[in-house]
């Protein structure tokens, strides 16, 4: 009577364990354990694709690292699930929904404030930023489980503007120096040619003044000369490369409104 129970006990080991790792597909819901990791690989694995796709065609962005390295910073940026709901069966699946979100890498979010038009690359479609992460709230989409009742299946998902979101950042992120040096110059570009327009300006205001203007006007041009010097700093030290480039853009732009005040007082045109 013993033997029997203990093969009785055995056999039922045996019975539990095959099934271990295989699940009823009347079990299954959206926001399973299975599911929800499922779920993120995907979108990174569709962000991955557009980054192995532009690195090759350099249509959206221009690279100067091996694409291992903005591989590996995607791969950084963790994809997380929460908040799903599981409704009912559609037609391909149940249907679901959940808020995704991710955080943003501090180095795209450098890039975005020195250049607010790359917002829209690291938002997709309709992201909210909150607190360093991006935020999709109701994302819909449908989930099932494969014939092997092991897979996961996803239709119905739109993930291209979440995936898209990843790919941007973190490209943006590794680019970061490259970017903004580039945006540093097309601005110190800009200063340079409104102050060589403000002064062109000056000097045919000054042209055109009486003689007599300009013996009263001597004294007090020289004096703002110097005074526009020390507010701004020399003009040559804008055009020095020894100089850091925030520093001579801001010499670039202070001297240049103070010199178009100058051209307005001369004018007659000041308020």
């Amino acid at each position: 009577m013993f033997r029997k129970l203990t093969l009785l006990a055995v056999a039922s080991t045996f019975s539990s364990m095959a099934n271990a790792g295989f699940f009823d597909s009347n079990d299954f819901k959206c926001g399973r354990d299975d599911a929800v990791k499922a779920l993120s690989e995907r979108i990174k694995s569709d962000a991955s694709d557009l980054l192995q796709s532009d690195f090759i065609t350099k249509r959206k962005f221009q690279y100067n690292k091996p694409v291992a390295v903005y591989q590996g910073r995607l791969n950084s940026i963790v994809v997380t699930v929460k908040n799903v709901s599981t409704g009912s069966d559609g037609s391909y699946g149940l249907n679901c929904s959940a808020t995704i979100s991710l955080k943003i890498p501090q180095e795209a979010i450098d890039v975005v404030s020195n250049a607010p038009n790359y917002l829209p690359f690291i938002t997709g479609a309709y992201g909210k930023i909150n607190d360093g992460s991006l935020v999709w709230s109701d994302v819909s989409y449908s989930a099932k489980l494969a014939d092997n009742n092991k897979d996961i299946i996803f239709n119905d998902f739109n993930r291209a503007y979440i995936s898209d979101a990843i790919f941007n950042a973190s490209v943006l992120a590794e680019n970061k120096d490259e970017i903004i040096k580039s945006l540093s110059q097309n601005t110190l570009s800009s200063a340079q040619s409104a102050y060589t327009e403000a002064d062109r300006e000056l000097n045919a205001v000054w042209k055109e003044l009486p003689d007599s203007a300009k013996n009263a006007l001597k004294k007090e041009q020289l004096a703002w000369v110097n005074e526009k010097v020390k507010q701004c700093g020399r003009i040559t030290d804008a055009s020095s490369e020894a100089i850091k480039l925030n520093q001579r853009i801001d010499i670039y732009q202070c001297q240049t409104k103070i010199t178009n005040e100058r051209v307005s007082y001369l004018s007659g045109n000041n308020n």
